[in-house]
């Protein structure tokens, strides 16, 4: 998997994460809503800093978590900042506590790539 593709599939998920939780509250899916909405902010955090973390390392030189670590985790509070942020436009609110689940749900999708980094050919993330 190349740069671009990486890019591609994290630019796809940012805006399939704008639209979810864009949506006005009466329009999540119930089975959604029963999920709870921390649970929510945590996954969807985590699969963002699974999927951005790889997107941002392939772009790197150095490979690693300390080179991707820090850009991860400010890119993707500065999404969940704006996310918050703009919420209230569409009938939802601005909740801190998202953020922080946001928050440690990166660090779990770090982690997670980490642990995955073994099945990950030389070659990609070296």
């Amino acid at each position: 998997m190349g740069k671009i593709t990486s890019n591609l599939i994290a630019v796809s998920y940012l805006v399939f994460m704008y639209v979810m939780t864009h949506l006005p509250k009466q329009k999540v899916p119930k089975q959604l809503a029963q999920a709870g909405d921390k649970t929510l902010h945590f996954l969807a955090f985590m699969a963002l800093g699974f999927i951005a973390g790889f997107a941002i390392q392939m772009n790197l030189r150095h490979r690693g978590l300390y080179a991707y670590a820090l850009p991860t985790l400010v890119f993707g509070l500065t999404y969940a900042w704006f996310d918050e942020v703009t919420q209230p436009l569409v009938g939802r609110w601005f909740d801190l506590q998202d953020i922080l689940a946001d928050g440690m749900g990166l660090m779990a999708g770090m982690l997670v790539l980490e642990v995955c980094r073994p099945l990950f050919p030389k070659s990609i993330l070296g």
